[in-house]
């Protein structure tokens, strides 16, 4: 079975990050349609199809709120912006922590994984599988160094907070936050979770 994220968008003209053409999303298959002869119903669910939660909004403003009140100023924290893993493989975090330089730049359609410090995923129905498993392994091998994945419980957000291994070949659990949120790379944060923006 291949990867969504494999061929999911396409080469246009224009360019997304320093010289790098843009790239637009094909066509979903339909609920149910089949890819290259194989069960897409794990691949059509690394694609968000369906409607966005109040929760991931709120919680995805919270936290990219929160990032930019304690960022230093060489960093800030964007929403929904594709960072470019490979030449032909690009994701969507819902927050991602990038260079102040790349993020001054209006005409950016997205980011080169080594523009970006933190990639943060909302775990939700339509995107567990991929958020769990399949983006963590793309953005470890793209050499991002921070990755937290949110969750919820009874609609009140806890984050895992993982960083890249020694080796970068892979993530390490760093914490797992429940009601405040405190680590000291990629610079000292303290979020309170319970709390945030809306």
């Amino acid at each position: 079975m291949t990867s969504v994220l494999d061929d999911w968008l396409q080469p246009r003209p224009g360019d997304g990050a320093g010289g790098v053409p843009d790239r637009l999303s094909p066509p979903r298959p339909a609920v149910g349609e089949q890819r290259d002869g194989g069960d897409d119903s794990l691949d059509a669910g690394l694609i968000s199809t369906g409607p966005q939660t109040r929760f991931r909004e709120r919680v995805a403003y919270g936290l990219r709120t929160a990032l930019n009140a304690q960022a230093p100023g060489d960093l800030v924290a964007v929403s929904r912006m594709d960072v470019l893993l490979e030449p032909e493989r690009r994701a969507r975090p819902d927050v991602s922590l990038v260079d102040d330089l790349a993020a001054s730049d209006d005409r950016r359609t997205c980011y080169l994984a080594e523009e970006v410090g933190l990639v943060i995923e909302i775990a939700g129905p339509d995107s567990a599988v991929p958020d769990r498993d399949v983006l963590p392994r793309h953005y470890a091998a793209a050499g991002i160094p921070h990755f937290w994945r949110v969750e919820s419980t009874g609609w009140r957000p806890f984050v895992y907070s993982y960083e890249l291994d020694a080796g970068g070949a892979g993530y390490q659990v760093t914490g797992v936050h429940h009601t405040r949120l405190t680590v000291g790379t990629p610079f000292p944060i303290e979020i309170d979770l319970e709390r945030l923006p809306r």
